[in-house]
């Protein structure tokens, strides 16, 4: 499988990535992929994501275009209704594709590398999209705003309202509120 046939490329893509539970309950959560040469890992905190990779080492990278999903997935949970179910392995309804990886993990004490092999992948949708600095702003917010939430310190709070200031300059109706929502997530006013 070419990864690059799913916008994969060397450097980190940010996907949402679905795992599934010892009591097979879906999760979803935004995840940078690294790949280098033909290496591809994630580096990924203790949370729900890596304990689910653990008891159960698949994932599967959903490539999506939505600000808002992301959003919705750092910091809460997708219901059921977000997924289908390929080969009983969850992945997002309405992604523009997804890779299935058999994972291979190696547990550190705050954060692990987990290596993934891919297994089965489909591209349902080929958008060609100019870079949209409105939606990487998102994208960004959206991890300081998991880290804001971890670690509750301020400064987090000043990067996503910088990036709220590209969201506002650059972003469209989804872009706005997709940060609208991150605010109301992380229970603070828009700066």
């Amino acid at each position: 499988m070419n990864l690059d046939d799913f916008g994969i490329h060397e450097g980190i893509s940010e996907v949402i990535l679905s795992t599934l539970s010892e009591d097979f309950v879906p999760n979803a959560a935004p995840i940078g992929l690294h790949r280098k040469d033909w290496r591809l890992f994630a580096m990924i905190y203790n949370s729900t994501t890596l304990k689910n990779i653990l008891v159960n080492p698949w994932a599967a990278a959903n490539i999506v275009d939505d600000p808002v999903i992301f959003v919705k997935s750092a910091l809460s949970d997708l219901g059921v209704e977000n997924f289908e179910n390929i080969d009983s392995f969850p992945v997002l309804k309405n992604s523009l594709g997804w890779v299935i990886f058999d994972c291979t993990s190696k547990k550190g004490e705050n954060i692990s590398i987990v290596e993934m092999t891919p297994v089965k992948g489909k591209i349902h949708h080929r958008v060609i999209k100019p870079v949209n600095r409105g939606f990487n702003a998102v994208i960004e917010a959206s991890i300081h705003a998991t880290r804001f939430v971890g670690k509750k310190d301020q400064e987090y709070l000043r990067q996503i309202a910088y990036c709220n200031t590209m969201v506002k300059k650059c972003g469209g109706n989804q872009e706005k509120e997709a940060m609208k929502m991150l605010y109301e997530l992380i229970g603070c006013k828009e700066i």
